[in-house]
């Protein structure tokens, strides 16, 4: 999964070509995120995203293990974004909230900088909170933005290493599954991975404490808790097919 999901035009933030840069809040919401089905997880994050979304692996091409929280079970469908872009749920996972900032490799040495979409539309030089002035220099709520993202890369990187943990232990399945919708529509999810739970509650007992330590015997416990949201995601699938459906008559209705 790519770290620039929805992102349309990444370009590093620059002091000078970005001066007097505003964010209009009034004209940001979550359509930019319509028609992600999955997006990553770090794993301070799972008390909370575990309340609402099933929370799964994906292993990567570098074949790094990595969580993520389902948003839908279609391709190209986020069923936690209404028409009008607004999210519906209690908990808005911070890989979607950091839009449209993030962090990117740049320069010779590979660092991180800190990168932005210019096709957001709520990123101006008219009007909006002030993230940089004339000067060049940043403004307080920049400064809370970039705190932002490098606390992200940090949980990030953290969620890996507890992730890589479990994964040398052998602890993950590939699993497909078939789900059927009480509308009558069936839909397929492959190459995501779960914890084997017969393996988890075989895990050597020497093993045990270093990862009570490290917090992936809680990770683990949290990702395995999230699945029972798996329904909630199919009924979520259920109600928008028969709103859809509702629709497709009204709008070939004749105008007279």
């Amino acid at each position: 999964m790519s770290t620039f999901a929805f992102y349309q035009k990444v370009v590093a933030l620059n002091s000078d070509v970005h001066r007097n840069l505003k964010f209009a809040a009034n004209e940001a919401n979550f359509s930019f995120a319509r028609d992600t089905t999955a997006v990553l997880l770090a794993g301070v994050e799972f008390a909370e995203a575990g309340r609402e979304y099933p929370i799964v692996f994906i292993r990567g091409q570098d074949k790094q293990m990595r969580p993520v929280a389902l948003l839908g079970v279609r391709d190209g469908e986020n069923l936690f974004v209404d028409e009008q872009g607004k999210w519906d749920a209690r908990y808005i996972p911070a890989f979607v909230r950091r839009y449209p900032f993030v962090m990117a490799e740049g320069g010779a040495n590979g660092q991180l900088v800190v990168c932005i979409d210019e096709s957001c539309p709520a990123l101006n030089a008219n009007h909006g909170e002030l993230l940089i002035n004339a000067e060049g220099k940043l403004e307080p709520r920049m400064n809370e933005v970039m705190q932002f993202l490098q606390n992200f890369q940090r949980e990030f990187a953290r969620t890996e290493l507890i992730t890589r943990q479990l994964d040398e232990l052998g602890l993950f399945i590939q699993q497909g599954a078939r789900f059927d919708t009480n509308t009558g529509e069936t839909f397929q999810l492959n190459d995501f991975y779960l914890i084997d739970e017969a393996k988890f509650g075989q895990i050597a007992d020497d093993k045990l404490p270093q990862l009570f330590r490290s917090g992936a015997l809680g990770l683990a416990y949290l990702h395995l808790a999230s699945l029972g949201n798996m329904r909630k995601l199919l009924d979520r699938v259920s109600a928008r097919s028969a709103a859809q459906k509702q629709a497709a008559p009204a709008a070939n209705l004749p105008l007279h």
